[in-house]
């Protein structure tokens, strides 16, 4: 579906070119451009800012420097990175909901819009791409934003880098990465291990992944790229805390979390192919086929002392495959140069969940049974969609992109113990949009877009409805969510300084029907509902400066309003009312650098300012779920060296320089009021990495 781009262009359209504008080409808007050419918002993120000052343990230690994204880290491997993209995607209760996430070409996210990040190899990342605003949608369901990620490709020759670094709470990653270009064959092999005992009690993990690419040629005009990666997971969950254990014990475990022994294990494998094909210079074709596997396994606290905990571990055993086919042709219309894709994707995703009785982390007999198995049901998601998109130079100076893309979405659920019916519920709808941007000069770009998107529920979001006037959930879900509907409105400026930098500033708004919301949470098992009205409205601004003595400056600010525009009402009979806020968002965050770099860049040594204001953890806003505002500052250095064939970095960094006590991330709408995640404290690594080149 997407492709990478190289390094050190210039920016042109309609032959005027900005000289001495360095940026790689991006593609998320299916063509190549460089991100000032783009009428969206997409930012790059290159491999010095993922590996060479980071740990490479998190995607939010990249995310962090985007606007528009919130990426928290949990400080719990027992659940995914909490990513939103302009307040979409914040109320998910676990995972990331509501965006696109592609690593190599391959959906991370299933046709349900769910997405799973545990597999995502940082330390073999070359590149990662965001894109936010009406663009998005011409990627189909659950698009609120796109996040497409791009593994290394091997230099010429063959290299071996094996790297390991350590830092607090006794955090260790160790790996091995070969990588090379040889006899027409271009490939990368990554193996790493990952142990922590975690910032907090009961949260230690360990992680293997393992990540591949292969691309070879089959003739002069086609290329063919083999993808495949693995991950294992086994990480014990702390769970959230309560506002009173958060004054406490703020990096203790929450309730009945060491009791239970509440954990988790995974283990994903999946692989993909990708065909290039010139069919001549106006014409390429270009297909991606995947398929993969994830079992995942459970062990949750009961908020009760009942036992055993019915459903209170759960198994998931997914199988998933699909492909999507792209045709690009260039051509003239009324002597008008027009570029077209023409796709189709298709989607499948089966999931196997059964429930089991638990009794303090183990396995028991639920009560009348002779067995551990309470619930065992099977679910499916399908899409296939079409999309079109043209882009045209209508006059001088004018770049106009319209795209149009019909999704149809089936979710459905059967039950293998008989006590509930078949249930499904088909989706479909069209979404256009449309994008113009005006070159005012050869260094300043407006642009405008607007297009319309929509989210179906989650396979996860259907598994419960209402037995009772008390909501107590069931697996039956007979009359399921229909799905949200967006418009979504931007207008930016793009601005280059020449010698020195460039700018960018967005606006947007995005107005939902439909909105899919919490109506009660029973014991970790949340009954969802169509609310009415939402809205979602800010501000982005970033940019990046060249300072005198080889000093630069980034930075990037985000104001976001998330709330609701319509009352509604829980089963409980709370009322959320108009202007409350959409949890999990906070209307002010800020990213900020300020570093040194010599010319041959074989040093960086910056501080960093990270900086948000509070955020709510349930939909009423109640102050006992409300995160406090909090600004952080963190420390880096980097250094390489070379020696004949010997390529050596060493990294250190500290985190939290002046150890502020903040909450990093929220759990939204957790029934027993454990809404909050702790960041640690002052915390630090090293790393080093050598590379040999044969």
């Amino acid at each position: 579906m997407l492709t990478c781009g190289v390094t050190q262009v210039h920016s042109q359209t309609n032959g005027i070119t900005a000289p001495n504008v360095e940026e790689m080409v991006i593609s998320s808007s299916r063509f190549y451009q460089t991100p000032f050419e783009t009428s969206s918002s997409v930012d790059l993120i290159k491999r010095s800012d993922i590996q060479e000052t980071q740990q490479q343990i998190n995607i939010s230690e990249s995310l962090s420097r985007v606007p528009g994204v919130l990426a928290l880290n949990r400080q719990n491997y027992a659940q995914d990175t909490m990513i939103s993209i302009r307040g979409f995607g914040a109320n998910s209760a676990f995972g990331a909901r509501g965006i696109k996430v592609y690593v190599d070409g391959i959906p991370a996210t299933m046709p349900d819009g769910q997405s799973q990040l545990s597999h995502i190899d940082l330390s073999s990342t070359d590149h990662i791409e965001v894109l936010r605003g009406p663009f998005s949608v011409l990627y189909g369901n659950s698009a609120g934003g796109v996040i497409n990620i791009y593994s290394e490709k091997g230099e010429p020759g063959t290299a071996i880098t094996p790297y390991a670094s350590y830092g607090s709470f006794n955090t260790n990653k160790v790996g091995i990465k070969a990588s090379g270009d040889e006899g027409g064959v271009n490939y990368l092999l990554d193996i790493n291990n990952l142990n922590t005992n975690g910032s907090r009690s009961h949260s230690d993990a360990s992680r293997d992944n393992e990540n591949a690419k292969i691309t070879f040629g089959a003739g002069q005009d086609t290329k063919i790229t083999f993808i495949g990666n693995r991950v294992n997971l086994f990480a014990s969950d702390p769970l959230g805390l309560t506002a009173s254990q958060l004054i406490t014990d703020p990096q203790g475990a929450g309730s009945n979390a060491i009791t239970w022994n509440t954990r988790k294990t995974v283990t994903q494998l999946q692989g993909g192919l990708e065909l290039q094909h010139k069919i001549d210079s106006d014409n390429n074709l270009k297909l991606v086929a995947y398929s993969g596997t994830r079992n995942q396994f459970q062990y949750q606290a009961p908020s009760t002392t009942t036992v055993p905990f019915v459903n209170g571990a759960i198994s998931l055993d997914r199988s998933y495959y699909g492909f999507d086919g792209q045709y690009q042709v260039k051509t003239l219309i009324n002597e008008m140069p027009v570029r077209m894709t023409l796709g189709i994707n298709y989607g499948n995703d089966n999931d196997h969940s059964m429930g089991y009785c638990n009794a303090y982390g183990e396995l028991v007999n639920c009560s009348g049974k002779k067995t551990s198995i309470n619930t065992d049901a099977k679910y499916q998601a399908n899409n296939i969609d079409q999309y079109l998109q043209l882009e045209f130079d209508p006059m001088e100076r004018v770049n106009v992109t319209l795209g149009l893309r019909h999704t149809a979405t089936e979710l459905s659920g059967s039950d293998n113990l008989n006590t509930w019916a078949y249930t499904n519920k088909s989706y479909s709808q069209t979404l256009p949009m449309a994008s113009a941007s005006f070159l005012l000069n050869t260094y300043n770009r407006l642009y405008a877009s607007v297009g319309i998107g929509y989210d179906t529920p989650t396979l996860n979001q259907i598994k419960y409805s209402c037995a009772s006037a008390s909501c107590t959930a069931t697996v039956s879900n007979p009359n399921m969510l229909e799905a949200a509907t967006t418009t979504q409105y931007e207008i930016g400026w793009k601005s280059i300084i020449p010698e020195y930098g460039h700018f960018n500033i967005a606006l947007f708004l995005a107005k939902s029907t439909n909105e899919i919301v919490a109506l009660n949470n029973i014991s970790g098992k949340t009954v969802y509902q169509n609310a009415n009205n939402t809205g979602r409205s800010g501000i982005e601004l970033s940019g990046h400066i060249d300072l005198p003595m080889h000093l630069y400056t980034n930075w990037a600010y985000t104001y976001t309003l998330a709330q609701v525009t319509q009352d509604y009402t829980t089963v409980s009979g709370n009322s959320v009312t108009a202007g409350s806020s959409i949890p999990g968002v906070s209307v002010h965050r800020l990213f900020g650098e300020l570093a040194w770099r010599p010319a041959d860049h074989s040093m960086n040594v910056g501080i960093e300012l990270l900086a948000a204001s509070n955020m709510y953890a349930n939909d009423i806003n109640t102050t006992n779920a409300s995160a406090s505002g909090y600004v952080i500052s963190n420390f880096r250095a980097f250094a390489r060296q070379e020696y004949q064939r010997w390529k050596i970095t060493e990294t250190a960094r500290l985190n939290n320089l002046f150890d502020t006590y903040y909450v990093g991330s929220v759990i939204i709408n957790q029934a027993s009021n454990q809404y909050f995640e702790p960041s640690p404290g002052r915390n630090w690594f090293v790393g080093i990495n050598a590379s040999y080149s044969f």
